[in-house]
């Protein structure tokens, strides 16, 4: 980026993220996910590092918390208060290793590493006045000159002073009101001259299950979005009884350097256990690693168990357990170079989009894709996102440019969920719904109560392509090395223009492709070989018929009268046996709706597609009928949830076992749910079982229900 374009980015990424940031720690409003916020503040610092001539002292990169809330009184911070840097993969913790030997001259050094839960709460400095002696004639008992008394709570504020939250923060019971120095450390000799004050710094929080409790009691305008604004709202409430009956808790981790010094703590642990003996809540999962592997290791194991934990957390955070090469660390203008905060990889995040294309699927459907800067989500590098449909990019105002909020879950594809309008450049234009075909160039069409435009083209390239690609995928023929890229080059070749064609490839014909040799062309005519006998289910799946998805082939494979007492069909007696039921035969099949009853019906209808299936006959294709029919359908109109690893089944198998007795497997529990099925590490769906009542079954006895 050009230093004049990236001078208004950088403009534009100032007051957007303060704008977020007063939000988020002054109002104890999230208007967006942390994650986007974090991934805002990436870009501004790869910016800023750019063009350092362009950062200013205003910037958020060069500030600690946000702007106070003019209701609290404000206090000054015994220390200023510093933040985390960020981490976010074993390769971020690798180059941060390598930044501190370098700093210490030994490229070969290995450091103790004390790990703690990074609690996603409010951040909060406890201060603690030394008690002053008693006069020895006075009939009150003496204290001894080492007990301290709480005199004040204040949040992060702006890292140079924060507001007085004393009031609400003394309703925490955990918090003791006063403390004694543990004797180990007063009691050394010489005896240590204490501070008068110190500053023991921690996160306040609130449970997961006491804010679904304080949510039931507000109404809906007022309810909080997670545990942290939870928290937040209640530190900062002007009465304390409302804070009181909110169970604030907290977790302390922290002493002020001054303290730690004095008292010659010499090791993160040995603060950590000296709070704890102290009398002070800490988080009772830190622990001294020796490895970053021994890193890597726990991150991924709080990963897979975060969702049990009773509070939030966003990561793990790590330091360098000894005090003495802290000290020769030092930090930063705002954080300290011996400590990373290891975030769990985001789910959401900020991205540019930089171009929409129209992407054709197997049935003609057309979906809007936008091409996006790289962003990191769920652990992956995300340039592409859907946009669904015309409506959606209407519904979010996007243009061409924009800064937008994108998500991906595991698993989903991921999607374009807000448009950042402060971010959006000028001269920005609303991007119009192309009316033709990207392939073919038809004349695009919207079927009345539909939300998706189609090709109304059979003949068109792109859906010729994707039906291709879709029948010799995973869960259908599964024809390895028949991907998109060798679909592309047999169509471009004229060796195939159906998935029929896929049967009477040859080793001539594969050789003549660039890049096929003869090992590769063995291989993939193997693969076609093994494909010529499939199960009926995967066959009908592959088809790509309108509406049957994997759950529903399985089911008209089971369902239907297949000539069952043979044992493999060709692909024309699909054509037979769909020709003969009526659709209302098919809709008397529990599961099939009337949708997808007519999309069988007309699919069979084409006489293109009947002319495919008796290719394929020719072809030596052969279907291979499950005997589920004879198997006693014992969880017919039973639900079951799968969770946590199974002893010896396979996730799959226990699926397939369930389904040809009749049962149903849903993704979640609810009411209607008979049965959770539960292994090892079984995550939230056993906590909601049991909450609802629901039976829960072990491996072996649901393999004793059969």
């Amino acid at each position: 980026m050009e230093r004049a374009s990236a001078k208004k980015r950088i403009n534009q990424l100032k007051a957007e993220i303060l704008r977020l940031n007063r939000a988020y720690f002054t109002e104890n409003k999230t208007l967006v996910p942390e994650s986007v916020r974090d991934s805002l503040k990436a870009e501004l610092i790869a910016l800023e590092t750019a063009y350092p001539d362009l950062v200013t002292s205003d910037s958020p990169t060069q500030r600690v918390g946000a702007a106070l809330n003019s209701k609290l009184p404000k206090q000054k911070h015994l220390h200023p208060k510093e933040s985390l840097q960020d981490a976010f993969s074993r390769e971020d913790i690798d180059e941060w290793v390598e930044i501190m030997q370098r700093a210490l001259g030994n490229k070969d050094m290995q450091f103790a590493f004390e790990t703690e839960l990074k609690i996603d709460g409010l951040n909060m400095s406890l201060v603690y006045a030394l008690t002053p002696t008693l006069n020895p004639s006075s009939k009150q008992e003496h204290q001894p000159q080492h007990s301290y008394t709480f005199v004040r709570a204040v949040t992060r504020g702006n890292g140079i002073e924060g507001e007085d939250v004393t009031h609400t923060v003394k309703t925490i019971q955990e918090i003791p009101l006063s403390f004694e120095i543990p004797q180990q450390y007063a009691g050394r000799q010489p005896a240590p001259i204490l501070p008068d004050f110190l500053e023991i710094g921690g996160e306040v929080y609130i449970e997961k299950a006491t804010l679904k409790n304080i949510n039931t009691a507000l109404p809906e305008e007022e309810k909080f979005a997670n545990p942290r604004n939870a928290a937040a709202g209640s530190v900062r409430q002007l009465d304390p009884k409302i804070a009181a009956s909110r169970d604030l808790r907290m977790f302390c981790y922290s002493l002020d350097t001054v303290a730690i010094d004095t008292l010659g703590i010499a090791t993160q642990k040995e603060l950590m256990d000296m709070l704890q003996t102290s009398g002070f809540p800490v988080e009772p999962s830190y622990a001294v690693l020796s490895s970053v592997e021994e890193i890597e290791a726990l991150y991924k194991k709080i990963g897979a168990e975060r969702d049990r934990l009773p509070y939030d957390i966003d990561g793990i955070v790590i330091k360098v357990n000894e005090r003495r090469l802290q000290k020769d660390l030092g930090s930063t203008a705002k954080a300290p170079r011996y400590a990373r905060a290891l975030k769990f990889a985001a789910q959401e995040g900020s991205s540019t989009i930089l171009d929409i294309e129209l992407q054709v699927g197997r049935t003609g459907a057309i979906t809007p894709v936008a091409h996006l800067s790289p962003v990191q989500l769920a652990g992956t590098t995300v340039t592409r996102a859907t946009l669904h449909n015309e409506d959606e990019i209407k519904r979010l105002g996007i243009c061409i440019g924009d800064t937008v909020i994108v998500r991906k879950a595991g698993d989903i594809i991921p999607e374009v969920m807000e448009v950042l309008i402060n971010l959006r450049p000028k001269g920005a234009k609303p991007y119009h719904y192309p009316l033709h075909c990207p392939s073919c160039n038809a004349l695009l069409i919207r079927p009345d109560g539909e939300v998706i435009h189609r090709c109304p083209n059979p003949n068109c390239a792109a859906v010729r392509l994707e039906r291709i690609e879709h029948f010799s995928s995973r869960y259908g023929l599964n024809i390895e090395g028949l991907g998109g890229e060798t679909v592309e080059a047999l169509v471009a070749a004229n060796l195939i223009s159906d998935t029929g064609d896929i049967f009477f490839l040859t080793e001539p014909d594969l050789l003549t492709l660039p890049l096929f040799k003869e090992k590769k062309t063995a291989k993939l005519l193997a693969a076609i070989e093994k494909a010529r006998t499939v199960p009926l289910e995967r066959f009908l799946f592959g088809l790509g018929i309108r509406h049957i998805g994997r759950e529903t082939a399985e089911l008209l494979a089971k369902r239907l009268d297949w000539k069952r007492s043979v044992k493999t069909l060709l692909p024309s007696d699909i054509a037979l046996t769909l020709q003969a039921i009526s659709e209302p035969e098919l809709l008397a099949i529990d599961g099939v709706g009337a949708v997808l009853a007519h999309a069988a019906k007309e699919w069979i209808g084409e006489p293109d597609h009947r002319a495919l299936l008796h290719k394929m006959d020719n072809g030596g294709l052969r279907l291979t009928v499950s005997s589920v029919g004879a198997i006693p359908q014992i969880f017919a109109e039973k639900i079951f949830v799968l969770t946590g690893t199974l002893p010896t089944l396979g996730r799959e198998e226990a699926k397939a076992m369930i389904k040809d007795r009749g049962g149903k497997v849903s993704g979640s529990v609810s009411k209607k749910t008979t049965y959770v099925l539960a292994g090892s590490e079984a995550g939230s769906k056993l906590e909601d079982a049991k909450k609802l009542g629901v039976t829960v079954v072990t491996e072996e006895e649901f393999l004793k229900m059969l």
